[in-house]
């Protein structure tokens, strides 16, 4: 629907001008050589920016450079036209595509006037400059692109063959391991002859982009994620350039919190800067974080863990049964009916239920011990998702941070707060430094306006520094 109203507004304007008696034409005359062959240059160059000739008048531009005269110019030259608003409204936003399960922002991306901005560009004479004009300018980005770029020359060599590394050996004698590391960007040339301890740097450089143990040696992970075809490689970059230029907008006059799950990273983006990373912890593939848009509407300081359904009744209603006292008071556990109010454990039969018999909620008090942590940042979703605190914090470093049951463990929850909420940083930092709650109730902090939170899905993305670096895809969705 936007894309139509764009091509209505860029005929609208484009024609507004001229008589009744007369349409003007941008591509088809002779003195508007020119930018037809500028248009159909920018059409060539879509591969290298993550996108598909084919969705930009395809046919009709094969058709016009092999010399083919349209019975009516007027109508080729509006499909030129509609082509180009298409072609420069992707670059700028990305095709529409279906990136959530949950899109509690409802975001659409519209902060450039396309079709005003060909038609300035058509009049002034300044087109071949407006592609540099719509992209994104985030150093981020530009790596993605170059990404890509990268890869799509390697395949384009007359010498490309693909590969298949099997061999664990780490020497020049391992030939499929140059040639991978060559097709991917490590080596600059396949050069068997290359010296064992700058190919172990090399592959050192690999593990470091696709988050392994950078020891120079050749594992079955690695060399199962080096076995990558390029050309998904490809796929998976052109969607991360795809997603980011999507967010170009959002980002541009606000803070905008980014989890990327199979990074297990949490970004905090503003205009073309990362003003704050930080690891975290997602859902393990049984139990997926799931991928959504809302916006962060509250702090709470010290809050209360409800326990879900399923992990009360599948992971803590075993032990419970064996000595319910000890273990409720262990976990700082209480126990509550329907209606909200506090039970005695001692008066439940804890023998006669089940998965399929509890009518109770489980809510872990607050404290260092929660399972929660000290904090945790709210933001509506059907799926109970939420950023918050941990005291495991050794699940940090690992490098593949798969554990949870869904919701996102911050490693700096308590910074990502306090640049969320700078007015409340210090009482949020005075907080923070208290061992119990005060008056042992959860503090609630209002965050107005909300906060747009995002949680991702791509297996390629890039650090705050622009490195590119590919992640296991944990979910199985990019086949």
């Amino acid at each position: 629907m936007m894309r139509k109203i764009c091509y209505l507004i860029i005929c609208m304007m484009m024609h507004a001008a001229i008589g009744r008696a007369a349409e003007k034409m941008f591509w088809l005359p002779a003195g508007c050589t020119h930018n037809r062959q500028q248009l159909f240059t920018y059409f060539s160059q879509a591969p290298l920016l993550g996108l598909d000739q084919r969705d930009y008048a395809y046919a009709l531009v094969q058709q016009l450079g092999s010399g083919y005269v349209p019975t009516d110019s007027l109508k080729t030259d509006k499909a030129l036209s509609e082509a180009a608003v298409a072609f420069f409204t992707d670059v700028a936003y990305g095709p529409v595509t279906t990136r959530m399960g949950y899109d509690g922002l409802k975001y659409v991306p519209d902060c450039l006037d396309i079709p005003g901005l060909l038609y300035s560009a058509l009049s002034n004479n300044s087109f071949s400059q407006l592609l540099e004009k719509v992209e994104p300018s985030a150093p981020q980005y530009n790596a993605l692109k170059s990404k890509i770029a990268l890869y799509t020359d390697r395949l384009q060599r007359k010498d490309y063959h693909p590969v298949k590394i099997i061999a664990e050996i780490a020497d020049s004698s391992n030939h499929p391991l140059i040639d991978k590391l060559y097709q991917l960007g490590f080596l600059d040339t396949s050069d068997y002859t290359i010296h064992e301890d700058t190919l172990r740097i090399k592959i050192r450089s690999a593990q470091y982009t696709f988050e392994f143990l950078e020891d120079g040696a050749l594992r079955p992970g690695v060399i199962e994620e080096l076995n990558v075809s390029l050309e998904k490689r490809l796929l998976e970059l052109k969607h991360a350039l795809n997603t980011f230029r999507w967010l170009n907008c959002l980002r541009k006059y606000q803070s905008v919190v980014i989890v990327d799950i199979p990074a297990a990273e949490l970004f905090v983006y503003l205009g073309d800067s990362t003003i704050l990373n930080s690891r975290v912890i997602v859902g393990k593939a049984k139990t997926p974080s799931s991928p959504l848009s809302s916006k962060i509407d509250e702090i709470i300081m010290f809050p209360y863990w409800t326990v879900p359904h399923n992990i009360a009744v599948k992971e803590l209603l075993p032990g419970i049964k064996g000595a319910p006292s000890l273990y409720l008071e262990a976990g700082n556990y209480q126990v509550l009916d329907k209606s909200g109010r506090i039970l005695d454990p001692l008066s439940i039969n804890w023998a006669a239920l089940n998965k399929h018999n509890f009518p109770y909620t489980l809510r872990q008090m607050n404290g260092c011990d929660n399972s929660l942590g000290i904090i945790k940042l709210n933001f509506f979703n059907p799926y109970s998702t939420y950023l918050h605190d941990t005291p495991a914090r050794s699940y940090f470093m690992f490098n593949s941070r798969y554990f949870s049951h869904g919701c996102i463990r911050v490693e700096d929850a308590i910074p990502l707060a306090k640049l969320l909420l700078p007015a409340e940083s210090a009482r949020i930092d005075s907080l923070s430094k208290l061992k119990d709650a005060p008056a042992g109730k959860p503090v609630i902090i209002p965050v107005k306006p909300g906060i747009p939170v995002m949680v991702l899905y791509e297996v390629a993305w890039p650090e705050a520094n622009g490195t590119v670096r590919f992640f296991e895809d944990v979910y199985d969705k990019f086949k």
